[in-house]
């Protein structure tokens, strides 16, 4: 998994407010006033009225702002009332670059305030980007959206967008109700789950799918088991990430689902359930909720055998059409 940290680099910007001006423009003069801070800008300019308005709070240290004006004397106005009336001041050289020199202090002295929370939102962040990656989440949300696709698009997306299948996954040998679930523990041995991952990708069909009962560690802790899938799914199991960059990882469906547990009476593992008939309302939420998902009948096997052997049992037993050409495939 990448980490994309970029460091933020704040910009400070000086905007000069538009000057509002009646008469020739072209023959009037630069020149600038006195403001009550540095924090007062130019609202508008009526022949020798200058308005002003406040865009800030920057204390009682003196401004300036810069008007077009053939006038002597200007009045000046703030938030309506009168201020003072004064000369404005022809506007030179080494105004305009004390002014950008005080800007280059303001910016220097700038202090952003460290964020207290910045480690638990860092934190935060990687599980959520973790939790992204996963390949269960990774499945539904594909699933999602070709719904999406095809209640919204309709033949149009086919029609208008010809290659837009060929990005699409191939949908395996299973038939749509049907199901493979491998249910698999923490505490099992890490090649015995490894072995189990690699005969999943060989069969390469999405409706088959490992299954853990909770979170490694409990439901507060995503991170370890994340590094538990991220082993699990690792094609070399001696490639580092942190050394080599990227690692190949199978391409396996994942899931932490308590109620497929609690659904097919799994109670030690390992354990291999075949499903069919199953029928999920939601794509997005648990077959293991009889609210969500309907299944018809299934089969299920417990002890440290292969998949491959326990699919060719189950196939005997249950005469699948789908096993059927799911195996074949596989040899």
């Amino acid at each position: 998994m990448r980490r994309l940290w970029n460091r933020v680099t704040i910009t400070a910007v000086v905007i000069a407010a538009p000057v509002i001006a009646y008469g020739d423009s072209a023959t009037m003069r630069q020149a600038f006033i006195d403001t009550p801070d540095a924090c007062y800008q130019v609202e508008q300019q009526k022949d020798d009225r200058v308005y002003l308005k406040a865009v800030g709070v920057c204390g009682a240290k003196p401004g300036r702002a810069f008007i077009k004006s053939n006038s002597d004397k200007v009045k000046i106005y703030v938030e309506g009332e009168l201020w003072k009336e004064m000369s404005p001041q022809p506007l030179a050289i080494p105004d305009i670059e004390v002014t950008l020199k005080k800007a280059e202090e303001l910016f220097n002295s700038i202090k952003i305030p460290s964020n207290p929370s910045e480690t638990n939102m860092v934190a935060a962040a990687k599980s959520v980007n973790a939790y992204y990656q996963l390949p269960d989440f990774q499945r539904r949300l594909l699933t999602e959206t070709e719904r999406i696709k095809k209640e919204v698009l309709g033949s149009a997306l086919e029609q208008y967008y010809p290659d837009s299948e060929k990005d699409i996954p191939p949908k395996g040998k299973l038939g749509e109700d049907e199901r493979i679930y491998v249910f698999v523990s923490s505490s099992m041995p890490l090649q015995t789950i490894r072995n189990y991952a690699a005969s999943i990708a060989r069969y390469g069909d999405p409706k088959i799918m490992m299954i853990l009962r909770g979170f490694v560690g409990g439901v507060g802790k995503i991170q370890p088991t994340i590094v538990l899938v991220g082993r699990v799914v690792q094609r070399d199991s001696a490639c580092n990430p942190l050394t080599s960059g990227e690692c190949e990882i199978l391409p396996v469906p994942f899931g932490v689902d308590p109620l497929l547990f609690r659904r097919y009476g799994i109670d030690r593992v390992p354990a291999v359930v075949y499903a069919r008939g199953v029928k999920a309302e939601d794509a997005g939420l648990s077959e293991g909720d009889d609210k969500n998902a309907v299944i018809g009948e299934y089969w299920k096997a417990f002890g440290d055998a292969s998949l491959e052997y326990i699919v060719d049992q189950i196939l005997r037993e249950s005469g699948s059409q789908g096993l059927l050409q799911l195996v074949g495939s596989s040899r």
